[in-house]
């Protein structure tokens, strides 16, 4: 015992957690020198201007979450000029261009400038190695095989859908207002003032909007019905809004979880969701790709041709394209590549138009005069359910889709990472930090470089001085005055340019014309009374909000009303 009660225990202790915190200490001081002083010395474009950072561990991050997306970013353009850098995670650099030249470089290098490998790990949890997340050969051997399925003709054959689910949705709309349905027509009940008027009712447009677009995804997509206008619940619609939501939210322990290699096995509330649905999506994405498989070989015993038709779908399309017998074995995709388009598609085909459409109805109801227009264009024609060459003959619904498409994109940006040292040319120079010219920026291997789509789309310097307005007569003639764009539609970045551009931009092009050719013939779309203030918020799409109304979660309520007849 005497030995025992002599023994050194605290000192012993003492030292071994002085020892410890010393080497935490020397550890953090050593990660705070590479990124910030060594960092900056050895930046190759040091000389390049920017925002200052508050903080070590987030860089200028903690405004660009606490904001509403771009704000920011629009104010350090605007304050150092069209190519700027700021610092993010770790203190780590990034580029932020909106020079057309730069961006032009950028999408047209490809295999230079792909997704971060961090942030291609984290959208593979959810959409798998689909078109949207695969790199260099991978990408064009999907490609490739996708391309057949969003063919002008491909599109042709699923118009009838778009209207099919347009009407759908008329009818449903129709029935809340005339108080024949017990479906909750906004998450929120009427401020004073938002009253029921006659003939019309506040509604929550983004949520009947989502369940068309869905619906439309899953008959045009892979020839399966959610019926989500029609039902309340479905397992695989449910388990695709779960794992799509789990993303909207960007919190501290989101953006570690993807920027710190490990912290994504902490099982998080959203890690958890992530994987159940990923479950269910896979289980029943297995089986639709099994009977569709199964219908090849029992029609074509001796083999599948490319011209031989399956289905009219997105899935039937590419299971004819990759089952073709002329078709190379190393060109084929396997079937986990096959269940990664599946869910993509309803990432592209149901996230991205039903937000398109939220946002051109609520430019719609703030510019009466514009809603009118475009209305009495869709009036004159005859045929309820005209063609796709019938929609894009109409002017100014084009007009109105292309300038809301700008001020409005559904993805605000995307992030680039270099794969080897490179210069990027810049065709507005900016002045450095030493004030001197910059006409080019040497980007160091592993450099991040974000693209900021919404401020491409609303810049002055592109744009001219009247480029934050809502003028959709601007596309009524020949640009003038206003810088080229290198995206794939429109002079927009929208669905960005090059190699890497939007797969299913005509796709969606033709859905939100089919579907708002629809709603704008039978309803007027109003702002309510009280005026609620509508912000943004982004994470996967960029989705409205109201101020005051948080707990309700994202909504785009409008005073929706029947057009008399």
């Amino acid at each position: 015992m005497s030995f025992l009660s002599s023994f050194p225990v605290f000192p012993v202790y003492g030292s071994v957690i002085t020892t410890y915190l010393a080497g935490v200490a020397l550890a953090l001081f050593g990660l705070w020198f590479y990124f910030w002083p060594y960092g900056e010395w050895t930046l190759p474009f040091r000389n390049v201007q920017g925002p200052e950072s508050s903080s070590f561990l987030w860089g200028v991050l903690a405004q660009v979450i606490k904001e509403e997306p771009m704000k920011p970013h629009a104010r350090w353009l605007e304050a150092y000029g069209p190519t700027i850098r700021y610092r993010v995670f770790f203190g780590k650099h990034r580029l932020l261009s909106i020079d057309p030249t730069a961006i032009s470089y950028m999408l047209s290098h490809p295999d230079l400038f792909p997704k971060p490998e961090r942030t291609r790990h984290e959208m593979a949890k959810i959409l798998g190695e689909g078109v949207l997340i695969a790199e260099g050969d991978d990408h064009r051997r999907q490609r490739k095989l996708l391309n057949p399925s969003f063919s002008a003709s491909a599109i042709r054959g699923m118009v009838p859908i778009f209207y099919d689910k347009a009407y759908e949705l008329r009818d449903k709309l129709q029935a809340i207002i005339d108080g024949d349905s017990n479906v909750l027509p906004s998450p929120t009940p009427a401020r004073e003032g938002d009253e029921e008027v006659k003939g019309g009712k506040k509604i929550d447009v983004m949520q009947f909007l989502g369940q068309a677009t869905l619906d439309v995804i899953g008959v045009a997509g892979f020839d399966y019905d959610f019926k989500a206008l029609s039902e309340p619940k479905n397992e695989l619609a449910e388990a695709y809004r779960q794992m799509f939501t789990s993303g909207q939210s960007i919190t501290p322990m989101a953006i570690f979880q993807a920027f710190v290699p490990g912290m994504d096995k902490i099982p998080t509330e959203r890690v958890r969701t992530v994987s159940r649905s990923k479950a269910i999506t896979e289980r029943i994405g297995r089986k639709l790709l099994r009977d569709k498989k199964d219908a090849v070989r029992k029609a074509h015993a001796d083999g599948l041709e490319k011209g031989d038709d399956i289905g009219k779908d997105l899935l039937s399309i590419l299971v004819r394209a990759n089952m073709a017998s002329d078709l190379k074995p190393d060109q084929r995709l396997t079937d986990d590549e096959v269940l990664a388009q599946i869910t993509t598609f309803m990432l592209a085909g149901n996230e991205t138009s039903s937000t398109a459409l939220t946002w051109i109805l609520y430019l719609l109801s703030q510019n009466p005069q514009v809603q009118k227009k475009i209305r009495e264009e869709c009036a004159s024609v005859a045929d309820e359910r005209p063609s796709i060459e019938s929609l894009q003959a109409l002017p100014y619904m084009d007009a109105v889709v292309r300038e809301s498409l700008r001020v409005c994109p559904p993805a605000p940006g995307t992030i680039r990472q270099t794969t080897a040292d490179c210069i990027v040319p810049l065709s507005i120079p900016i002045k450095g930090r030493d004030g001197s010219t910059i006409t080019s920026v040497h980007l160091p291997k592993g450099m991040q470089v974000f693209l900021p789509i919404m401020l491409v789309n609303t810049s002055t310097v592109i744009w001219g001085p009247d480029a934050a307005e809502f003028k959709p007569e601007r596309h009524l003639a020949p640009l003038e005055g206003v810088r080229d764009v290198p995206g794939t539609w429109g002079n927009l970045l929208t669905f960005l340019g090059g190699a890497r551009n939007c797969i299913g931009y005509r796709f969606a092009l033709a859905e939100i014309k089919a579907i708002l050719f629809v709603l704008i013939r039978n309803f007027e779309f109003e702002e309510l009374n009280s005026k609620p203030v509508v912000e943004r918020k982004a994470s996967i799409v960029m989705r409205p909000r109201i101020v005051g109304e948080e707990a309700a979660g994202l909504q785009m309520p409008l005073m929706v009303k029947v057009l008399s007849t």
